[in-house]
């Protein structure tokens, strides 16, 4: 045996630390408040219809709670047949819809955001778009509520 492994083994180890207790503050929780049952807004249906002046853009119902209820179309739009043009982005025409619900200061409270874009006709062919928006808080007791835009657009709301 090598005389450093004989010096080794006789060689007193000294011994470990005592284990010491660490005092860890308690974790801190941020709970998510969770809606009560007073926040909760039961879904009631409200019947919506957009316009442009004369034409009827699209009318169904909407279910609204606590979640707001949201619609968005986006379709070709009528181009004249002679246009020879190509064909772009602007040949569509748009709808969104976003109808909310919420209890403030014990007030049934509606927030409306309803737009409307269409292909802008210079002449035969689509050169760009148009666009017109409405956005609005309002209350909507039994009855019709009728929202005006710019350009004849408006949207009528039948709880």
């Amino acid at each position: 045996m090598p005389l450093i492994a004989i010096l080794l083994a006789t060689v007193p180890q000294p011994a470990s630390p005592p284990i010491q207790a660490v005092r860890v503050p308690p974790p801190v929780f941020n709970p998510v408040p969770v809606a009560s049952e007073t926040d909760q807004v039961p879904p009631v249906p409200v019947r919506v219809s957009l316009y442009f002046g004369r034409e009827t853009l699209w009318t169904g119902t909407l279910s609204v709670g606590s979640a707001p209820a949201r619609l968005s179309i986006n379709e070709a739009a009528n181009v004249q047949p002679d246009c020879d043009q190509p064909s772009f982005r602007a040949n569509s025409r748009a709808i969104e819809v976003t109808l909310g619900r919420q209890n403030f200061r014990n007030r049934d409270s509606f927030t409306l955001s309803a737009r409307y874009s269409r292909p802008a006709q210079d002449g035969l062919c689509p050169t760009g778009s148009r666009q017109v928006s409405v956005e609005q808080m309002l209350t909507l007791p039994s009855g019709t509520v009728t929202v005006e835009g710019d350009g004849g657009f408006r949207v009528v709301l039948q709880r």
